[in-house]
């Protein structure tokens, strides 16, 4: 099971002040600001809904510029601005890290319980053909599940705790 992303297809998203021509790391709600740009609203127009932008603070994706309601995943709807600072691009279409990996993504299938594993799920891979859901990622023995750090160990093809 793969979940690696196409570089190509996930474009930054970046935060931007409108105004002050100091640098600034953070708004007043403490995210990150990237690029401060002092361009009057007028000369900015969101490619979402085709208004100026007005806003202080906005967003920058795919060398565009977005009111922050208006940068959302095409299935999902939610902000991307909010969610990550990634948007994934395929097929003309703008996703969510949630929607891109459950579209585009293998599956897999868990080599506990044989039950499929969606693409957008976190999983625990002892060896690329061996991959768990986190709950059945557990000592074949005593059932105890693994925190991080703890050790384990691949007998027979089956997870062993330490004391087992």
């Amino acid at each position: 099971m793969n979940n690696e992303i196409n570089l190509h297809e996930a474009v930054p998203v970046k935060r931007i002040l409108r105004g002050m021509k100091e640098e600034r790391q953070l708004d007043a709600n403490g995210e990150t600001v990237h690029e401060v740009l002092n361009v009057p609203p007028s000369f900015l127009e969101c490619k979402g809904c085709n208004e100026s932008i007005k806003d202080r603070y906005f967003l920058k994706a795919m060398d565009k510029y977005w009111h922050e309601d208006c940068l959302a995943c095409d299935l999902c709807q939610c902000r991307l601005g909010e969610v990550g600072c990634y948007v994934y691009t395929k097929l003309g279409r703008k996703l969510c890290h949630r929607d891109y990996l459950r579209l585009f993504a293998p599956s897999g299938v868990c080599a506990s319980c044989k039950r499929p594993i969606p693409a957008y799920e976190q999983v625990m891979t002892v060896t690329q053909d061996r991959v768990y859901h986190l709950e059945c990622f557990k000592c074949s023995q005593c059932e105890k599940h693994f925190c991080v750090g703890d050790k384990y160990f691949l007998v027979n093809s089956n997870i062993v705790c330490e004391d087992h």
